[in-house]
């Protein structure tokens, strides 16, 4: 167990932090993700099993199981080998089925899976634990493969960023931080909802996702002329779909950003999931105005509410939320967590999440496709993730149904922005189920 993720208790045990999201978890409620890399050729399972075998020698944090010890749940390290799943199957993650990891793996054809709960990492906290997956594989797959012209492949390696040995060994600070917002984060009380889309994960076969392949100079080259961002402009063109949808609604709708306030915490490379849901709210009044506007009055709210300044009140919520805790039972702790994440996620009318660009050291020329799937029972019915690789943004909308009325209209959009697009054939998808350890 490397020593930076040790944490001395008082009877001089070691252990593994835990993160408090975790006790939310249920049989309703799993928060899972998965990630889809489709590469340019079949994937090779006995490859991908020792790459996997590799990787995990550098992320020994990921290799672990949870221990339920009376009102306390524990991470201890998991020497078994990853589950590979043939199909793009699905398992429950935690669980025997798992071999008790949080992480699991699936392939179908080209495409590799990578499953994990979000209340443990997120996609921040485990891209560098996936890209170092992808060039230990495509490294044995491709041996005289140089991915990056000024390193070869040992080199390549240590220019990945992570080593941990700077980062405390605890997601929060112990005391909260000094406070000075800069605006309300706060949703109204009551917004507009879609309609129409089924709940609950007993209507997964519903799940459908559309994607998108756009290509980056243009996609850059509109938005820097309207002043905009990728996440600005996408959300400014959902609203517009919805609003199109529904002509007769008054009521808000609120866009949930996904926002990680890693910055802020000063804890850049941390593997927890530290991922807020920043709201951006449209007022009826604004519904008639041209994409160029809406952009821009998104851009600018995005600006200052993912401020650090703001960070901070999540920062410390958390803490408290940390502090609550230490006395609680565990049937306590689930009840007080899952009320707090059910009460912050899923209540938007829609939701959008923008990576940024990330550094792929030319490991992308074997890569065609980057989606990741979140659960869609925390969502407010549609979620959308964008990613970028080489030349190319690839734009996964989610849903809870396999209506297409949202999409044709944002689709149209791009076109009339005069935004070139490929739309790949809509997939129903599914995540795994997650299970907290018994008694």
């Amino acid at each position: 167990m490397n020593r930076e993720y040790q944490r001395q208790e008082t009877k001089g045990n070691n252990k593994m932090y835990l993160n408090h999201l975790l006790y939310a978890a249920d049989e309703g409620l799993w928060n899972t993700f998965r990630v889809g890399v489709t590469f340019t050729e079949r994937i090779d399972a006995d490859y991908l099993a020792k790459a996997l075998s590799q990787a995990v020698k550098q992320f020994p944090y990921f290799s672990v199981r949870l221990l339920r010890s009376e009102d306390t749940l524990r991470l201890v390290h998991n020497d078994a080998p990853f589950v590979i799943s043939e199909n793009a199957g699905t398992v429950a993650l935690g669980t025997e089925e798992s071999a008790f990891h949080l992480f699991a793996f699936a392939y179908e054809g080209c495409t590799l899976y990578m499953d994990a709960p979000h209340f443990f990492t997120d996609g921040q906290g485990s891209f560098w634990f996936l890209k170092v997956i992808i060039y230990r594989y495509l490294s044995m797959l491709h041996p005289e493969a140089r991915f990056d012209d000024d390193a070869d492949a040992e080199e390549l390696l240590k220019t990945i960023p992570f080593d941990m040995s700077g980062e405390n060994d605890t997601p929060y600070p112990a005391d909260v931080l000094p406070e000075s917002p800069l605006s309300s984060l706060k949703r109204p009380e009551q917004i507009f909802m879609l309609k129409g889309q089924p709940q609950g994960y007993e209507n997964m076969d519903e799940w459908t996702s559309f994607r998108f392949h756009i290509p980056q100079n243009d996609m850059l080259s509109y938005i820097s002329s309207v002043d905009g961002s990728p996440s600005s402009f996408f959300a400014a063109l959902m609203y517009k779909s919805i609003c199109e949808e529904y002509p007769d609604n008054n009521l808000p709708l609120v866009c949930g950003i996904q926002h990680s306030f890693r910055h802020a915490l000063k804890q850049p490379l941390s593997h927890n999931c530290h991922v807020s849901i920043v709201p951006m709210v449209y007022p009826d009044s604004i519904k008639a105005l041209d994409i160029e506007k809406i952009n821009t009055i998104t851009r600018g709210a995005v600006i200052l509410r993912a401020s650090d300044d703001n960070d901070i009140l999540t920062i410390n919520e958390h803490i408290r939320r940390e502090q609550n805790l230490k006395d609680m039972s565990y049937e306590d702790k689930h009840r007080y967590i899952h009320d707090a994440v059910r009460s912050a996620i899923g209540t938007n009318t829609f939701e959008i999440s923008y990576a940024g660009r990330v550094p792929w050291s030319k490991l992308d020329r074997y890569i065609t496709d980057f989606s990741p799937y979140i659960d869609m029972t925390l969502s407010g019915g549609i979620s959308m993730e964008i990613f970028s690789f080489s030349d190319t943004f690839c734009v996964n909308i989610m849903q809870r149904s396999s209506d297409k009325k949202y999409v044709k209209r944002f689709s149209n959009m791009l076109s009339q922005s005069g935004v070139s697009y490929n739309e790949l054939p809509p997939e129903h998808f599914r995540i795994c189920p997650f299970r907290l350890p018994a008694e």
